[in-house]
């Protein structure tokens, strides 16, 4: 069983992992269930699809769910190091996973799992450090300088 298949076969047991230990967290004690979950199940859908086929999966898809993602947390008045907090809680959970049931996993795919989430983490950490900005009035140049 490769790694996709082990992400889909246990999905609500990662899930459920992640919610547990999220929750410890202080800005996400007070969120709702939809809230809290957030684009974390799409995240995961679209993980398992890069890990079968990176040609099959779009860059664009995981970019747009960061940035809700971010925006989302913004909203929630989450500071930075708990919406990275949430992503390190998400690759330990499913990395736990792994390390649990090993079986057929390549050290390949954890690899682009890794590569994967840390593209993942870029984009939620600059558009969370732009919405931020513009929340205290920074001007749309200061913003645009930090990347796509």
């Amino acid at each position: 069983m490769g790694l996709s298949q082990l992400i889909e076969l246990h999905r609500q047991e990662l899930l459920a992992r992640w919610k547990d230990m999220v929750r410890t967290l202080s800005d996400a004690r007070h969120l709702s269930e939809e809230s809290l979950e957030n684009h974390i199940p799409d995240l995961l859908d679209w993980l398992v699809v890069r890990l079968r086929d990176r040609d099959a999966a779009d860059v664009y898809g995981s970019q747009m769910l960061s940035r809700v993602h971010a925006f989302q947390r913004v909203g929630d008045d989450f500071d930075l190091v708990e919406v990275l907090a949430e992503l390190a809680v998400l690759r330990d959970v499913m990395l736990g996973i792994w390390a649990e049931q090993p079986g057929e996993v390549t050290p390949a795919e954890v690899i682009q799992l890794n590569r994967d989430l840390d593209d993942v983490v870029t984009v939620c950490t600059t558009e969370f450090a732009r919405q931020i900005l513009a929340k205290h009035g920074a001007p749309r140049e200061a913003t645009q300088a930090m990347g796509p």
